[in-house]
């Protein structure tokens, strides 16, 4: 077996769309016979489904990551554990004993039935939550997503809160910067610490 783990600061990357490095690990019987580090491309995204495939990954292990993204990896005949926390040697023993799908290693929010996580849950509702993405409604008067003028309205329900203005801030350390239009703040990285940014 051949795995990815995205990682940050020796733990696991918290959101992969935005991950810049990969720990693989080559294993046979449960027993590590090789691992190292790769660096993963940026742009476009579809670049690190490529590069897993080029390094012959089977299995990406990751945190957070988009429904598109996961599908592209996928698409390579990669198996994606997604939604996965905690320091990169105790995930990488959970792999490799079979213990992975323990709740103890999901990030808050997720969870599984049996031997399956609740994808749709984490994927759509928590990654959305976490990144500040407002899916709501998209017809006029429906709710989150547009009031009655066809404004955009944010999480929160006010007019204009997913736009140009607002804050992106650190989950880490806190670093605030404003919020650049057309450019979501899980793009963004952290100018102090390196982690994706989230909206405030």
């Amino acid at each position: 077996m051949r795995a990815a783990f995205a990682i940050w600061n020796d733990r696991i990357a918290p959101v992969f769309d935005v991950a810049r490095q990969v720990h693989f690990v080559e294993a046979e019987s449960g027993n590590i016979i090789h691992e190292g580090k790769e660096k993963l491309p940026q742009d476009p995204p579809a670049g690190k489904a490529i590069r897993l495939s080029e390094l012959n990954v089977e299995v990406l292990v990751c945190g957070a990551i988009s429904r598109p993204l996961q599908v592209m990896v996928e698409a390579y005949g990669i198996r994606v554990i997604p939604f996965v926390t905690g320091d990169l040697d105790e995930i990488v023993r959970a792999l490799l004993t079979g213990t992975i799908e323990n709740e103890l290693f999901a990030m808050p929010g997720c969870w599984r039935t049996g031997r399956q996580r609740l994808q749709g849950v984490c994927r759509l509702e928590k990654y959305e939550q976490i990144n500040g993405i407002n899916r709501g409604n998209t017809g006029p008067g429906d709710g989150e997503g547009q009031d009655r003028s066809g404004r955009r309205t944010g999480r929160m329900g006010g007019a204009g809160s997913i736009g140009a203005a607002g804050t992106c801030v650190c989950p880490q350390c806190g670093q605030k910067e404003p919020h650049e239009r057309g450019v979501p703040c899980f793009e963004r990285i952290c100018s102090k610490c390196g982690t994706a940014m989230t909206r405030e």
